[in-house]
C-alpha cells in the first residue's frame, strides 16, 4: 500500500506539470562538495609547506556540517582551524529515493602558506586536492564512494582580488554569462545593440568596450578576439549558460606575470561546472515572446566539473528591431590520470541571430516624435558563431607542480549599424557592414617548484605561452535604404602571433611577511595584407610585485605593482614598424579580512595610467585612439555567508578617469573620460529556506534581489548622464525533481537609458544637415518577467 501511495503521489506530479516522470530509482546518490572550498593556514610562520588535516564529517539532510571530529591529529592550532574551515563547507545532501538523509564523510583540510581563504591569482588555478576518500551513507547497509576533493587556495596578488561563486551568482536572476560579472565589484554591464553582440563592460573606471581593457578566460580558454574589426579585445560570452558558471574570480589591474593581453583594468575567469547529478530539464516563457530551454547532465558521483549543457533561446525583443535567437552547446570532462594528475576536455559551440534597434535623439523621444523602443533602422543587427576545443593536464609531483593546455577557438561576427543615419553620405545614408572571420591556436604551460631560498617553502614559477589568430576582416559602407555595398574601405586578411613567458617568484623573508616578484615579455607580431603585405614586431617587457603582511589575526595588508599593456589593431600598422603598445602602470593598496566563508571583506586604493586610450567613435562605428588616461579610486568588497541558507555580498567602487593630456577641441587635459560612471554599487542577497516536508521530500524555497546602482556618468562635450537604479528578483519552490520558478528583470519598471552619447547626426533623409552635437540615447530594457518550470530526473 505504501509503495502504491509513492506511486500515486508520482503521477500527480506528472500531471500538475503536464511532464512525463519516469519512476524514481532507489539508488543512494552520496553527498557533494558545494562550490570550491579554501582553508585558510592558522600560523603564517610554522605553515610554510602544505599540511592535511583529515576530517571525519557528519552532513545532515541540509546540506550543512553537523558534526566534524579530526580523524589524525596534527596539534594545535591546525585542528582547530581544520574543524573550523569544514564547519563552514556546504554540501548537496546525500539522496534517497525517498529524499535527502544524513551521510558520514571523510574528507581533508589542506593548508597552504596563506592566512585568507581567497581565490587563485591567475587564469587557472593549480590547486592539489587531497586525496579521495570513501562516504558512509548513515542508516543503509552499503557504502557508497565519492572523490571529495579539498582545496588550499594560494594567496591573493591584490587585496582587491574577488570570487562570486555559485551562492553569490544564483542569488539574482542572470540572462546571459556576461550578466554575471555585474556582481564583481565595480563591474556594469550593458546591451544597447541587440542580445547577441558582446555586451559593453565598464570596470574600475574603464570603459572596457566589448573587452578591450579586459582579460577573460573560459574554462581555460581565451576570449577576447585580436584585431577584431569591431573592437580590439572584442568578448562574447554569450556561448556560456549562466547555469554552469561555478565561479567568477576577479584579478583587477595587470598584477600577476600570468595576465596578458588586455589585462588593462583586469581579468576575469569563469571556472565551470554543474552540480545537479542525473538529467535536467528547464524550460522558460515570458515578457515580449522570450522562450528559453536548458538541457544538462552531470554523472552523478563525479567532480560538479564533468558535464554537458545545451540551451535554446529565442525573443521577439522589448520594441521593434530587437528580435534574437541564439543556440549553445558546452560539454566537459574531468578524468584523474595518476594520484596527482588529472586530464580536463572542454569543447564549446554557438550561434546567434540578432537585431539591433540602434541609437534615438533624445530629444525626438522627449517630444514624442518617437517612442523610446523605437528605431530610425531596422535593418541593424548581426550575426554570430563561436566553437572551441581545449585539453588540460594538470597536477603535481612532490615539489612541483605543472599545468599543459593547448587549445583552438574558432569565431565569426557581421554586424550592421548606423549611428549618424544620413550626416555623412546623404543620398545613401551611413550605414556600415562589419564582417570578422577568426581562428585562433595557442597554448599555456607553466612548471612551479618550491624551494628553499629564505624559507623553507618559497617557490617559483615558470610559464610560457603562445598564441596565433588568422583573421579575414572588411568595413563595407552599405545602403540604408536597399542595402546594396556602396564601398569597401577595409578588406584585410591579419595574422597576430603572441608568445613569451614568465618568471614568477614567492618569498618569505621574515615571518608573516610574503613577497612576490615576476616578469613578463611578451613578442607579438602581426602581417596584414589589403592592398599589399606589410608587417610589424615588438616587445613589451611588464614587471609585477606583490607585497603581502598579515598584520592582525585574519588580516592582510596587501600592496600591489603591475605593469601591462594592449595590442594594436593590426591594420593600423605599417611595414616595418615596431609594434607600439598601450602600456599601463597601476598601483594598488589595501587591507584583507577572512573568516572563513562566513565572513570576508576588503578595501583598496588604486591608481592606474596608460600611455594612450580608446574611445568609442560614432562615426566609424569603432574604438579610436585618444590621449593617455589617469584612473584613481578605490573599491570595498564584503560577502557574508553565515548559514548555508543565507547569502550576501555587497561591492562598491569610485573612479575618477581623466584625459592626462589634449587632442583637438574634444579631448581636454583633466576632463572626465565619457561613458565611465564614476560611482557603481551592487548588492547580491539570497535566501533558501527549507519550508517543509512533503512526501517524504524536503519543500526548499528559493529566493534573490540584485541591486544596481550607478552615479554620474560623463558624457561627451561636459555633459553627465542620467543615474541608474536597478532591481533584479527571482523565487522558486523545489519539491526535489520539480521546482517552479519566477524571475524579474528591472522589477521596479525604471525608464532608463544603457547608452548616452553626444554627437551630431541627420536621420531625416529630405531635412537639413547639421553639424551640431545633441545627446542620443538607447533604451534599456523594461521590466521584464520568465517563469519557468525545471525536472530533474
Amino acid at each position: 500500500m505504501r509503495d502504491t501511495a509513492e506511486h500515486v503521489r508520482r503521477r500527480l506530479l506528472v500531471l500538475l506539470l503536464a511532464l512525463s516522470l519516469p519512476a524514481l530509482a532507489h539508488e543512494v546518490t552520496p553527498p557533494k562538495l558545494s562550490g570550491a572550498p579554501t582553508a585558510a593556514c592558522p600560523d603564517h610562520e610554522t605553515c610554510l609547506h602544505e599540511l592535511v588535516v583529515p576530517l571525519l564529517l557528519t552532513v545532515g539532510p541540509d546540506g550543512r556540517v553537523q558534526d566534524a571530529e579530526v580523524d589524525v591529529s596534527l596539534g594545535e592550532p591546525f585542528d582547530s582551524a581544520a574543524l573550523r574551515t569544514a564547519r563552514g563547507w556546504d554540501f548537496e545532501p546525500a539522496r534517497t529515493a525517498d529524499g535527502p538523509v544524513a551521510a558520514k564523510v571523510r574528507a581533508a583540510v589542506r593548508f597552504l602558506a596563506s592566512e585568507a581563504p581567497t581565490v587563485a591569482r591567475e587564469p587557472e588555478p593549480r590547486l592539489a586536492p587531497a586525496e579521495p576518500t570513501p562516504v558512509k551513507l548513515v542508516g543503509h547497509g552499503e557504502e557508497e564512494h565519492v572523490n571529495v576533493h579539498v582545496h588550499g587556495a594560494p594567496p591573493p596578488r591584490t587585496a582587491s582580488e574577488s570570487q562570486r561563486d555559485r551562492r553569490v551568482l544564483g542569488a539574482a536572476p542572470h540572462r546571459t554569462a556576461s550578466d554575471l560579472l555585474t556582481t564583481v565589484p565595480g563591474v556594469f554591464v550593458s546591451q544597447h545593440s541587440g542580445e547577441g553582440k558582446a555586451h559593453q563592460i565598464f570596470f574600475r573606471g574603464f570603459d572596457a568596450v566589448h573587452g578591450q581593457d579586459i582579460e577573460i578566460w573560459v574554462a581555460g580558454a581565451p576570449v577576447n578576439e585580436v584585431s577584431n574589426v569591431h573592437g580590439q579585445g572584442y568578448a562574447d560570452l554569450h556561448f556560456v549558460m549562466p547555469e554552469v558558471v561555478r565561479q567568477v574570480r576577479a584579478l583587477p589591474g595587470p598584477y600577476s606575470p600570468r595576465q596578458g593581453d588586455f589585462a588593462v583594468a583586469g581579468t576575469m575567469l569563469f571556472d565551470l561546472g554543474y552540480p545537479e547529478p542525473g538529467f535536467t530539464a528547464k524550460a522558460s516563457a515570458g515578457s515580449f515572446g522570450a522562450k528559453r530551454g536548458f538541457l544538462a547532465f552531470h554523472p552523478a558521483g563525479e567532480s560538479e566539473e564533468t558535464f554537458a549543457a545545451a540551451e535554446v533561446y529565442e525573443t521577439d525583443g522589448f520594441g521593434v528591431g530587437r528580435s534574437a535567437s541564439r543556440a549553445s552547446a558546452i560539454a566537459q570532462w574531468l578524468h584523474p590520470l595518476a594520484d596527482e594528475l588529472s586530464l580536463r576536455l572542454m569543447a564549446t559551440t554557438y550561434s546567434g541571430r540578432f537585431g539591433s534597434a540602434g541609437v534615438l535623439r533624445l530629444s525626438d523621444i522627449e517630444s514624442g516624435r518617437v517612442d523610446r523602443f523605437d528605431s530610425y533602422d531596422t535593418r541593424q543587427g548581426g550575426h554570430s558563431t563561436r566553437s572551441s576545443l581545449l585539453a588540460e593536464v594538470t597536477g603535481g609531483v612532490e615539489h612541483w607542480q605543472l599545468r599543459f593546455a593547448p587549445y583552438v577557438v574558432w569565431r565569426t561576427l557581421s554586424l550592421r549599424s548606423n549611428y549618424t543615419g544620413y550626416l555623412v553620405d546623404p543620398v545613401n545614408g551611413d550605414t556600415s557592414e562589419q564582417l570578422n572571420d577568426a581562428t585562433t591556436v595557442g597554448l599555456n604551460a607553466s612548471l612551479e617548484r618550491q624551494l628553499s631560498l629564505l624559507s623553507d617553502h618559497d617557490s617559483i614559477e615558470v610559464g610560457v605561452f603562445g598564441r596565433q589568430d588568422s583573421i579575414s576582416q572588411s568595413i563595407s559602407h552599405v545602403s540604408t535604404l536597399d542595402g546594396h555595398v556602396v564601398d569597401t574601405p577595409v578588406d584585410a586578411d591579419v595574422k597576430a602571433v603572441d608568445a613569451g613567458g614568465y618568471v614568477d617568484v614567492a618569498v618569505r623573508p621574515v615571518r608573516r611577511v610574503v613577497l612576490r616578484a615576476g616578469v613578463r615579455a611578451d613578442g607579438l607580431g602581426f602581417s596584414t595584407r589589403s592592398g599589399g603585405a606589410r608587417s610589424a614586431q615588438g616587445v613589451v617587457v611588464g614587471k609585477k610585485a606583490t607585497l603581502d603582511v598579515a598584520v592582525a589575526p585574519r588580516v592582510h595588508a596587501v600592496g600591489s605593482y603591475g605593469e601591462g599593456f594592449r595590442s594594436p589593431q593590426a591594420r593600423s600598422l605599417g611595414d616595418g614598424e615596431k609594434t607600439p603598445f598601450t602600456t599601463v602602470q597601476s598601483l594598488e593598496l589595501g587591507l584583507r579580512y577572512a573568516d572563513g566563508k562566513r565572513l570576508r571583506a576588503s578595501i583598496a586604493g588604486f591608481r592606474t595610467t596608460l600611455s594612450e586610450d580608446l574611445v568609442f567613435d560614432e562615426t566609424t562605428a569603432r574604438n579610436e585612439p585618444v590621449p593617455g588616461t589617469l584612473r584613481l579610486g578605490a573599491v570595498a568588497d564584503v560577502v557574508a555567508e553565515p548559514t548555508p541558507w543565507f547569502t550576501s555580498a555587497l561591492g562598491a567602487t569610485y573612479t575618477r578617469a581623466t584625459f592626462r593630456e589634449s587632442q583637438g577641441s574634444r579631448y581636454e587635459k583633466g576632463a572626465l573620460l565619457p561613458f565611465v560612471p564614476q560611482v557603481v554599487v551592487r548588492s547580491d542577497i539570497a535566501v533558501r529556506p527549507t519550508l517543509a516536508r512533503v512526501w517524504g521530500r524536503d519543500l526548499v524555497a528559493t529566493a534573490g534581489v540584485g541591486l544596481t546602482t550607478l552615479f554620474r556618468r560623463p558624457i561627451p562635450y561636459g555633459e553627465l548622464g542620467h543615474d541608474v537604479f536597478l532591481m533584479d528578483a527571482r523565487a522558486s519552490a523545489r519539491l526535489r525533481e520539480v521546482e517552479l520558478g519566477i524571475e524579474a528583470f528591472n522589477l521596479l519598471g525604471a525608464d532608463w537609458y544603457d547608452g548616452e552619447f553626444v554627437y551630431a547626426s541627420s536621420f531625416d533623409r529630405q531635412g537639413p544637415l547639421s553639424s551640431l552635437p545633441v545627446r542620443h540615447v538607447t533604451a534599456g530594457p523594461p521590466r521584464s518577467v520568465l517563469a519557468s518550470v525545471t525536472v530533474y530526473l
